[in-house]
């Protein structure tokens, strides 16, 4: 298992102690070195995060939050982190990798921390959630990261698997979670029985199923908690890319929906156990989402999978 810790970023990147240590940042990168346009970022992305940087004030009437993003180095993850960042949040990152957490730090002046580990390997997750811990208690936590053309061993670990893991090994956050699904969960399966044996035969479609009915499981496990199921839409990613040049959803409402719902003060967002999309009640939504039985019986494959049980 590779050694990874959390980085803090207030003056620079530190790691524990028999670690490499990052130099001081000097400050801010200018601009056009920042926000990654044509490397893990689009040109559509690299300019949201210019908008969010020229123009969201930080709110006078929104009590800071301490809130957790995974897969927050890129696209709609980063998108949400800049958002509430600006708007006043402590905001701790996740990367994959020591690059990808040196990028975000530099792309997101004042982030608490960044955590690191590469959900495809499980053992690296372990390592994370307990980086998580060290940290102290959130208030919110989302779980945005994922992956889009992998292999089926892959995307099961990354994209269903993990969060599972990361969702019973850290501590439970005061106030919200939540999950990122896709409107493809549609044409899942939950693959019970693969998922319980430890099997691999779980494409993307399926893990998005897992995402969605996993939040309305860990819904009813912690009804103190808001948990929810997020589809951001199509949107202009370089994941969203992967399907074709021109994503028809707005960008911009493939994330304030997560802001939405972990600040918290509007009382619409005061719901649990929902798959939303863009604010609304999502229309199409898997039968399994909503099944309890389904949900129970997800938890228990994850458990038999990880020998972790969530509590």
């Amino acid at each position: 298992m590779r050694a990874t810790t959390a980085f803090g970023v207030t003056g620079g990147f530190a790691m524990a102690a028999g670690h490499p240590t990052f130099a001081e940042s000097s400050g801010p990168a200018p601009r056009g070195q920042r926000y990654g346009a044509g490397v893990y970022n689009t040109d559509q992305v690299a300019e949201e995060l210019r908008y969010i940087e020229d123009t969201v004030q930080r709110s006078s009437d929104t009590q800071a939050k301490r809130i957790l993003i995974t897969g927050s180095t890129a696209g709609v993850g980063q998108l949400a982190a800049a958002y509430l960042l600006r708007r006043g949040h402590q905001v701790v990152a996740h990367a994959r990798n020591a690059q990808r957490a040196s990028e975000v730090a530099r792309d997101l002046p004042g982030i608490e921390a960044v955590v690191v580990g590469d959900l495809i390997n499980l053992d690296e997750t372990r390592d994370l959630a307990d980086q998580i811990n060290r940290l102290g208690t959130f208030d919110v936590i989302v779980h945005n990261a994922g992956e889009y053309g992998l292999s089926d061993a892959e995307t099961i670990n990354a994209n269903s698997v993990s969060p599972y893991l990361l969702t019973a090994l850290v501590d439970a956050p005061r106030e919200a979670m939540v999950y990122l699904s896709s409107s493809l969960h549609t044409g899942g399966d939950l693959k019970l029985d693969t998922l319980r044996s430890g099997g691999t035969n779980v494409n993307y479609n399926d893990s998005k199923l897992h995402m969605a009915t996993l939040a309305t499981a860990v819904a009813r496990q912690r009804p103190g908690l808001r948990v929810n199921a997020v589809r951001p839409g199509w949107v202009a990613t370089l994941m969203g890319f992967h399907n074709g040049p021109h994503a028809p959803d707005d960008l911009r409402a493939g994330y304030m929906t997560q802001v939405w719902l972990s600040e918290g003060t509007d009382p619409a967002s005061d719901v649990t156990g929902r798959f939303l999309f863009h604010q609304q009640e999502e229309r199409r939504v898997n039968p399994s989402v909503y099944d309890e039985a389904a949900q129970d019986a997800l938890l228990a494959a994850y458990a038999a999978r990880t020998g972790v049980t969530l509590t």
